[in-house]
């Protein structure tokens, strides 16, 4: 008669260490069990490559790229003019240089796919972390999904590649880090770094330090009853103790303090709002900028007047101001729907999700950015082509690198003419200008409120490199003195005949 068997011994017992792998198996496949709305949310990311990928180099790209370059070759800030020929020398403060320099340094050591990267790379980790600030909020995945393309349909707005971009990423950078600190004040700890980052990179860091005051007005307002109230107030010597530190962060700049007033004069400067378009107003008659600054408002209106939903005061102020802002100037537009996401994420219509994650989340997302970034796409680092005045006239500034002379250009082709080392009157450096009558000599030109041979005969310009059926290229068609000489693409190349 045979001994019977110990349990767990037997014929049909699991071995221990296959009992150890089906747990480490299951929890790995449970792992993948990911909400549906994460494939919306990959989605809204892939459209923002596929805009990317589709969009092609113009304009402010190559004025960066040129200051970029100039500090890799020479292993130094860039502090005056080299580029123009009408301020060169003067004193240049180049708030954007660290975005300039990190730039430049990855087209050359990673590639043209570098412009894909800065331009959709930042966008897409500002909808990424602003998907955790909104789930920390209590938004579900749902409501994070609908969210997620609010803010992609924002950031297409502003997507390119400008400093502008890395400037959304940490602003939503900062949200986020609010939000953790409302549970845990030790995270006020990583504002200083952050600033310091965005002070070398983007003006706006002046929205990044206002958010923090603010955070100390909260800290110390008497506490309010209602659906409209701070959500969790920080503590007073901790959020000032970061707002000190991070404001002392920012003087970490080539420039040092004289960067903040810099700002300050660029912020609040006339010229540039009669000058530079995204300095004006939105054009309120394109339904879409219409309906990403008015909808969000009027859902929120609805919110507070027809639910019991609590929306958080700080994120609603912060959203408020910037819509003003946004009402002065367009360049706002990115940041007020990454704020109006914040308020919104709160006020969710949904008070109960059914929908549970499922393994065919992963798949699903998969499929989805696939689709949307297949097909057709310009290779990285193209310049835009065509006839319109906006696309880049490559073949007039060859014609041109090899010809002396002065030249006198379109304030939007000068970034290229800067970029080819073509010496320029004025390009997208607006900034640089202020002041120096450069911007006002130029508008009379090129809209002939002045003789325009008056002012090429003052600083020696031999051609004009303008847009066809403008005014300038109809006056100098019938002046004798100037001969068509290139005909290329969207520019057209006068050539004055003699000496002035």
């Amino acid at each position: 008669m045979g001994l019977d068997a110990a349990p767990g011994t037997g014929a049909a017992a699991t071995p221990p260490r296959a009992t150890e792998a089906g747990r480490t198996g299951r929890r790995a496949l449970a792992s993948l069990r990911l909400h549906p709305a994460v494939a919306v949310v990959v989605g809204a990311c892939a459209v923002l490559f596929r805009q990317a990928m589709r969009s092609a180099l113009a304009g402010d790209v190559y004025f960066h790229l040129a200051a970029g370059n100039w500090m890799l070759a020479h292993h130094a800030v860039i502090r005056t003019d080299v580029f123009s020929y009408t301020v060169r020398g003067t004193p240049w403060t180049a708030d954007e240089w660290g975005f300039e320099y990190a730039l430049a340094w990855l087209v050359r050591d990673v590639g043209d796919v570098s412009f894909w990267l800065v331009s959709a790379g930042c966008c897409t980790a500002a909808v990424v972390l602003g998907v955790a600030t909104w789930r920390r909020n209590g938004a579900g995945w749902l409501w994070t999904a609908v969210l997620s393309c609010l803010a992609t349909a924002g950031l297409l707005v502003g997507l390119a590649v400008r400093p502008q971009d890395p400037s959304y990423m940490l602003f939503a950078a900062e949200l986020l880090l609010l939000a953790l600190a409302r549970r845990r004040a030790l995270w006020l700890a990583a504002f200083p770094p952050l600033l310091l980052v965005w002070a070398n990179v983007h003006g706006s860091y002046l929205l990044g330090l206002s958010l923090l005051a603010l955070e100390v007005v909260w800290s110390v307002l008497p506490t309010t009853g209602g659906r409209l109230a701070v959500s969790t107030r920080l503590p007073t010597r901790a959020v000032a103790a970061a707002l000190v530190a991070s404001f002392a962060a920012t003087l970490v700049n080539p420039h040092g303090l004289a960067l903040l007033a810099y700002d300050l004069h660029v912020s609040t400067s006339s010229e540039l709002t009669s000058l530079v378009s995204e300095w004006q107003s939105p054009n309120f008659h394109d339904l879409f900028v219409l309906a990403l600054v008015v909808a969000p408002l009027i859902y929120l209106l609805g919110t507070l007047g027809l639910s019991d939903r609590r929306v958080a005061l700080e994120d609603v102020v912060v959203a408020c101001g910037l819509l003003l802002a946004t009402f002065h100037a367009v360049r706002f537009l990115p940041y007020l729907v990454l704020a109006w996401c914040a308020v919104l994420s709160r006020a969710s219509p949904l008070r109960r999700e059914t929908i549970r994650p499922s393994l065919a989340t992963v798949p699903l997302a998969a499929v989805l950015a696939g689709a949307l970034l297949a097909g057709h796409h310009l290779p990285a680092g193209s310049p835009l082509r065509g006839r319109s005045s906006w696309a880049t006239p490559v073949q007039a500034a060859a014609y041109l690198a090899h010809r002396p002379g002065r030249v006198f250009a379109t304030y939007w082709w000068g970034d290229y003419l800067t970029y080819v080392g073509i010496p320029v009157f004025v390009d997208g450096r607006t900034d640089l200008y202020l002041g120096s009558g450069v911007l006002s000599t130029y508008s009379e030109v090129s809209g002939l409120s002045t003789g325009p041979d008056t002012v090429f005969r003052r600083f020696d310009v031999r051609y004009v490199l303008w847009s066809r059926e403008s005014a300038l290229a109809t006056y100098l068609s019938h002046d004798p003195r100037w001969r068509l000489v290139l005909d290329s693409g969207p520019a057209l190349v006068y050539e004055h005949l003699g000496t002035w």
